[in-house]
C-alpha cells in the first residue's frame, strides 16, 4: 500500500469534532461510542452541560444555533434601562410609574435633529432656545420629505438648462441649481401630500427653506462687483406652497374623479410638477436680484444678535418689503419665531393687511 491510504482509513484517523473523548464533560452512549454525535445531540448535550457549570465559558457566552427554540433573555430589562436614564439625567426616583413620567417628560431631540433643522434655516438650537420654540421637524421627517422625488431625470434638465443659458458660468450654475431644487421640491411636496394625505411636513419645510434663503445669506459667490447669496437657490418656498394648494384642491375632489390626487401616478405627478414649477418659477434676472439683495441684507446685519437680523434688514430697506419673496420669508419667521417679529409694524402690514387696515 505505501503512502497510499484509503477514504475509510483516513475518516477514521481524522478527529471527531464532538466526540466522547474529546470532550470529557460530554455524555457517553454506550452503544454508539465509536461514532460522532448529531448536531442536535452535541447541541443539547453542550446546554446541560453548560446549565451544571462542568463547562469553563458560560451559558451566556455560547453562540446560539440558528434552529434555537428556546425563548431567549432580553438583553436588558426596563429597570436597567431607567436607572440609566435617570442616572444620566441626575434624579433618583424610585417608584416605577414616576421613574417612566420622569423619563417622558426629560426626553430631548436628537442632537442630529437640531444640526438638520439648523442646516435648513440657519439658525442653531440655541436660537430656538433662546425663542422658547420646540422643534419644528424631526431629521426622519425632513429626509421623508427630500426622498421623495425622482432625481435622475431633472439632473439631465439641469445639464441642458446650463448648456443654453447665456449668463456667466457661476451665475448660469446658480441659477441651474434653483430650478433643479425647485423640481425636487415640488414633486416631493405632491408626492408627501399623496403619501400623508397631508401637507404639515411640506409646510413646515417650506418655512424652514424661506427662513434659510435669509439666514444663510452670508454664503456667497462673488461676480465682478456683485455678490449673490447661495442660499437663494433652496428657496424654493412659494413653488412648495403652490404644490401643497394643488394639492388639497385635488384631495378634495371626488374619489372616484380621475384628477384626484390618490389616482395620479408618478409619471403624472412628476408632469404636474415641472408644469407648476414653470409657471411659477422666478426668472434668471429677478432670481439674481433675489440672490443679490439677501446676500447685502444678510451682511450687513452679520454684526447683530440672530433675532434682529430680520427685523433690522426689514427696518432699513435692505429687503423691499414690496416683494413676493420677502413676504414669504416674513411668514416664515412670524411662524417659527412668532416672538422674533411679533409687534414688528411692517411686516403685520404684509403678513395681515385686513388688520392693519382697521387699525
Amino acid at each position: 500500500m505505501g503512502r497510499f491510504t484509503t477514504r475509510l482509513q483516513r475518516d477514521n484517523k481524522r478527529p471527531s469534532f464532538a466526540h466522547p473523548v474529546d470532550n470529557p464533560s460530554l455524555p457517553v452512549r454506550q452503544n454508539l461510542r465509536s461514532e460522532p454525535f448529531t448536531a442536535s445531540e452535541f447541541t443539547m448535550a453542550t446546554l446541560e452541560s453548560a446549565r451544571s457549570g462542568n463547562n469553563r465559558q458560560p451559558f451566556d457566552a455560547l453562540p446560539q444555533p440558528a434552529n434555537y427554540d428556546h425563548p431567549a433573555a432580553a438583553p436588558f430589562s426596563e429597570p436597567k434601562i431607567l436607572r440609566w436614564l435617570l442616572r444620566m439625567g441626575g434624579k433618583t426616583v424610585t417608584n416605577r410609574n414616576a421613574a417612566l413620567k420622569v423619563v417622558v417628560e426629560s426626553a430631548q431631540p436628537a442632537e442630529d435633529d437640531w444640526q438638520t433643522v439648523a442646516s435648513l434655516c440657519g439658525h442653531r438650537a440655541e436660537d430656538f432656545a433662546a425663542a422658547n420654540v420646540e422643534l419644528p421637524l424631526t431629521a426622519a421627517e425632513i429626509d421623508y420629505f427630500r426622498r421623495n422625488h425622482r432625481e435622475t431625470d431633472m439632473l439631465v434638465g439641469r445639464d441642458f438648462l446650463a448648456a443654453k443659458c447665456d449668463l456667466p458660468t457661476p451665475l448660469c450654475e446658480l441659477y441651474g441649481l434653483y430650478r433643479h431644487r425647485a423640481r425636487l421640491d415640488t414633486e416631493a411636496a405632491l408626492f408627501v401630500a399623496q403619501a400623508t394625505g397631508s401637507t404639515r411636513v411640506a409646510q413646515i419645510m417650506a418655512d424652514l427653506l424661506a427662513i434659510g434663503g435669509f439666514a444663510n445669506g452670508h454664503e456667497c459667490i462673488a461676480h465682478m462687483t456683485a455678490t449673490y447669496a447661495i442660499a437663494a437657490a433652496f428657496d424654493t418656498a412659494p413653488l412648495i406652497d403652490r404644490a401643497n394648494q394643488e394639492a388639497m384642491r385635488r384631495l378634495q375632489l371626488p374619489i372616484d374623479h380621475p384628477a384626484h390626487l390618490l389616482k395620479l401616478s408618478p409619471d403624472e405627478i412628476s408632469v404636474l410638477a415641472v408644469n407648476l414649477v414653470e409657471k411659477n418659477v422666478l426668472s434668471a434676472s429677478d432670481f439674481l436680484e433675489k440672490a443679490n439683495l439677501l446676500a447685502e441684507a444678510r451682511q450687513d446685519v452679520n454684526r447683530l444678535p440672530a433675532h434682529q437680523h430680520l427685523a433690522t434688514a426689514i427696518g432699513e430697506r435692505d429687503l423691499p418689503i414690496d416683494q413676493e419673496w420677502v413676504v414669504r420669508i416674513c411668514a416664515g419667521y412670524a411662524r417659527i419665531f412668532e416672538s422674533w417679529v411679533a409687534g414688528l409694524p411692517e411686516i403685520e402690514a404684509v403678513l395681515n393687511p385686513s388688520g392693519a387696515a382697521r387699525q
